[in-house]
């Protein structure tokens, strides 16, 4: 007798590229007190989405690629996961595993074996197995993972097509990156799990919706706000709501001050200060990591440079975020803000205005080649052209020498720009 598809609501997590084998990153410094969360974070994210599967009842957890590169992750991760699966079998809870790039069937150790909880689908085809609850089918779970090297193109027809099952169960499709082929338009899955984008993303709503849940944990500062997992909610007549559940132990901010002309340096720690304490209310529980964008206009924009303010404005604001008792801590300071020069500084004959027109010059002739190299001592100008006759080295010269070149106009309008602040911020200190 077959069975009818079942009215009752059901409820999954949604989780992907927990790159259990990346700390955070991206940033110069450490303070002794952080050392060990950028270490632990992807790890203290990751049990946060076993204990949302727990707490939410969830049917199933998908998994969407890029869990753990095992290898570079070790032992710890493996037995990591395995302890973290085996507590979803306990509460009868299945694992849909589709694989990334980085997590490949082939490279999971033979010797830790995966719970019978766990199915991870296969490289070259969509596979479908039922998802229950009580003995009795409640969706239909398909799934492919990524193959090595695996083009778009390979992945647009046949064996790689998800479709809506023809029973009428509600479908869920699991798959890593943006190419995955969502079926025609009336016979999408009822909801595509993917995975490979590490911000939350809905790309397709309607008649099914294709959503990006996001790495739980922000690696970098450019990974900036809440990162988490993606609840997803069926009702009784097939309507899916998501909800984002944040995981994050430590979440990276980027937070915009806006100075004007009577911006003085107490005055701009003072607002830091003032937005450090809301951003502490706002976000409560995990570590903050700020990033602080200063724009505007005034004299403060030529002193907020590398080796000047923005250098000792950051020390500062440290030491009094240190005093307000929050997890708070301040990354960088940074001002990408175009100069507020007046005119009649580039019309001045002094160095001041050689510096404004060079400057100026160079950045309106984008052809007009910047070689830093020529200022290197000697002894690296020799490396880079010994470097130049041979096809690898690995002298840690040329290493340095990397490190001068601009191989892009952005790079090139910052470095042009940070110029202009320092000469400015040199040239017009008062006796």
């Amino acid at each position: 007798m077959s069975q009818k598809p079942s009215p009752a609501p059901l409820r999954f997590v949604h989780a992907s590229d927990l790159h259990l084998e990346n700390p955070l990153g991206g940033v110069t410094e450490v303070p002794d007190r952080l050392r060990e969360l950028f270490l632990e974070a992807p790890y203290l994210a990751a049990r946060q989405v076993f204990e949302t599967v727990l707490s939410e009842g969830a049917d199933a957890l998908l998994l969407a690629g890029d869990v753990v590169d095992v290898e570079l992750a070790g032992p710890r991760a493996v037995l990591f996961l395995v302890e973290q699966f085996k507590r979803l079998a306990a509460h009868d809870i299945p694992v849909y595993w589709a694989c990334g790039p980085i997590d490949q069937q082939i490279g999971w150790p033979a010797h830790a074996r995966l719970p019978e909880n766990v199915t991870r689908f296969p490289t070259d085809q969509v596979a479908e197995f039922h998802c229950q609850r009580d003995g009795e089918t409640i969706a239909a779970i398909q799934g492919i993972s990524r193959s090595p090297g695996q083009e778009p193109e390979d992945r647009a027809q046949g064996n790689y097509q998800f479709q809506r099952d023809p029973h009428g169960w509600f479908t869920v499709g699991v798959s890593y990156g943006p190419d995955t082929p969502v079926g025609t338009e009336g016979d999408r899955a009822h909801y595509m799990a993917l995975g490979g984008q590490h911000h939350r993303k809905t790309v397709e709503s309607s008649p099914g919706l294709a959503h990006y849940c996001g790495t739980p944990q922000g690696r970098r500062p450019d990974e900036s706000g809440p990162h988490g997992c993606t609840v997803v909610r069926v009702d009784e007549s097939g309507h899916v709501k998501t909800r984002f559940v944040a995981t994050d132990a430590a979440r990276w901010l980027t937070e915009t001050i806006e100075i004007t002309a009577t911006t003085d340096e107490a005055s701009l720690l003072d607002q830091i200060l003032q937005r450090s304490v809301r951003l502490g209310e706002k976000h409560a529980g995990p570590e903050l990591l700020i990033t602080w964008k200063i724009v505007g206009k005034g004299p403060l924009l030529y002193q907020l440079h590398p080796g000047g303010l923005a250098d000792r404005l950051l020390e500062q604001t440290r030491t009094e975020q240190e005093k307000l008792g929050k997890s708070i801590w301040s990354v960088a300071i940074r001002c990408d803000a175009s100069l507020d020069v007046p005119a009649e500084w580039y019309d001045q004959e002094t160095i001041l205005g050689d510096l404004l027109r060079q400057i100026g010059q160079l950045e309106t002739e984008t052809d007009i080649p910047l070689d830093l190299a020529d200022f290197l001592p000697d002894t690296l100008q020799t490396a880079l052209r010994a470097d130049s006759e041979r096809e690898e080295t690995a002298s840690e010269e040329t290493d340095l020498v990397r490190l001068v070149s601009v191989d892009s106009p952005r790079q090139r309008q910052t470095l042009l720009r940070e110029a202009a602040k320092l000469g400015i911020d040199l040239l017009t200190i008062e006796e």
